[in-house]
């Protein structure tokens, strides 16, 4: 084969100019300590490169909620345990006014601290956070969420909204409470209310005889409340019906939401109880502390009434100043002592509900801020993870790097001095 001089020549000089490009390119890597400078480099690489980018991106915004979110929790957990402290000193106070040895002048004092300490505690439900939206608001965060209208009690203007926070691939942890669940907690009085057709037919007339047979329904006190929630626990809405068996002796019988007897307190059903002649008599009934009036029905055919009892939910703030209200009026006479003495029962009963609420809250801001705890470890893990497996497909080994760096170095020179003889090579060099 002939290997003309020209073809020598630019083999030569390809050599040479292959082992720049090689050089150039290791020099690039230690300058940068990246082996992947350019995707051309290695085309799959590159493209697991960019899906462990956009992982680690994520990543940092899952930690960036999680940030955020344990910040409100925690400030959360501040404020309900300043508003415990001050509950409990409303409790104490409304145990100390139950004493009753204290005079009228004790009792306003007590009645004029429990309104100061309303006013503090109003201050702390509306808290603001670090973004300027109100923490217990729910979803409304720019509404302000306690109000005091002009009787001197306050209205929640937030929702029972809830905000949820995305703190990992399919995980979300709720980052506040709505004041609807915290704070309007406690029972209110029981309220009655009547359906049925006897109900409805007499909403259309205002004839007495088409009044419902069952009337004047009520409780007399927060004990008969009391003893009728615990009664009825469970027996969802009761039904009363009268009928008549036989002209001028009606009977009347009670049953529960699932339609069977209910149970009176001897343990006997309340079924076809004697009423009397009901269209001449009416009948006063006592239903474990509910009473009412019984009527003959307008209607045969319209013989029959649910009766359903609920509590109208109140804010402990409403409850501090009802009782204060009560505490700094002078007690005259028997009447009036009766009044106190159950303000005081139902402040102290329902500031315990209060409480207990508060109580449960903490417990599930607890477990939340354990949960965010746990996730980002667990983050930092997968991050660690990933940001490993990144640098092996980008980072350079500064050893490795150097030694070819090295070797393509003298591998080059070589080159060049070997060029650097052959050109010199020529048939009127041998002659001479």
């Amino acid at each position: 084969m002939r290997i003309s001089t020209q073809q020598q020549y630019l083999q030569s000089i390809d050599n040479m100019q292959q082992g720049q490009v090689k050089l150039s390119h290791l020099q690039q890597q230690i300058s940068t300590g990246k082996k992947l400078v350019n995707p051309s480099d290695d085309p799959v690489a590159a493209a697991q490169v960019v899906k462990l980018e956009r992982e680690l991106a994520q990543n940092n915004k899952y930690d960036e909620n999680i940030n955020i979110t344990q910040r409100r929790l925690e400030l959360e957990e501040t404020i309900l345990s300043d508003i415990n402290i001050a509950v409990d000193r409303m409790r104490e106070l409304t145990i100390q006014a139950g004493n009753g040895i204290l005079g009228d002048q004790d009792r306003s004092s007590i009645g004029n601290e429990l309104y100061q300490l309303t006013d503090y505690v109003a201050g702390l439900m509306n808290t603001r956070d670090s973004e300027g939206e109100y923490l217990f608001a729910g979803s409304k965060g720019l509404t302000k969420p306690y109000v005091e209208s002009a009787n001197g009690r306050y209205e929640y203007a937030g929702d029972d909204g809830q905000r949820v926070i995305q703190v990992g691939s399919e995980l979300f942890v709720p980052s506040n409470d709505s004041g609807q669940y915290l704070f309007e907690s406690v029972d209110g009085p029981l309220q009655v209310n009547l359906t049925g057709q006897a109900v409805y037919n007499a909403s259309l007339s205002s004839t007495p005889q088409t009044e419902p047979f069952m009337r004047n329904v009520g409780f007399v006190d927060s004990g008969a409340e009391e003893k009728f929630r615990s009664a009825t626990q469970g027996l969802g809405d009761l039904t009363l019906s009268v009928t008549v068996p036989t002209p001028g002796a009606f009977v009347y019988s009670l049953v529960d939401s699932g339609g069977n007897p209910v149970i009176d307190e001897n343990g006997d059903p309340i079924t076809d109880i004697p009423a009397g002649d009901l269209s001449t008599t009416p009948l006063a009934v006592n239903v474990f502390g509910m009473q009412f009036d019984l009527h003959a029905p307008a209607d045969p055919a319209a013989n029959t009434v649910t009766i359903n009892v609920f509590s109208e939910k109140n804010n402990i703030l409403d409850v501090a100043v009802e009782l204060a209200d009560v505490l700094v009026k002078p007690v005259d006479g028997a009447e009036d002592r009766t009044a106190l003495n159950e303000a005081v029962a139902s402040g102290l009963t329902q500031f315990e509900q209060g409480a207990e609420r508060m109580l449960e809250a903490t417990s599930v801001l607890g477990s939340r801020l354990k949960t965010l705890e746990n996730v980002t470890s667990s983050n930092l893990d997968f991050k660690l993870l990933t940001e490993t497996t990144l640098s092996t497909l980008v980072d350079a080994s500064m050893d490795e790097v150097i030694s070819q760096f090295k070797l393509q170095e003298a591998s080059l020179q070589a080159a060049q001095a070997t060029f650097a003889r052959v050109s010199s090579l020529s048939l009127f060099n041998y002659i001479n």
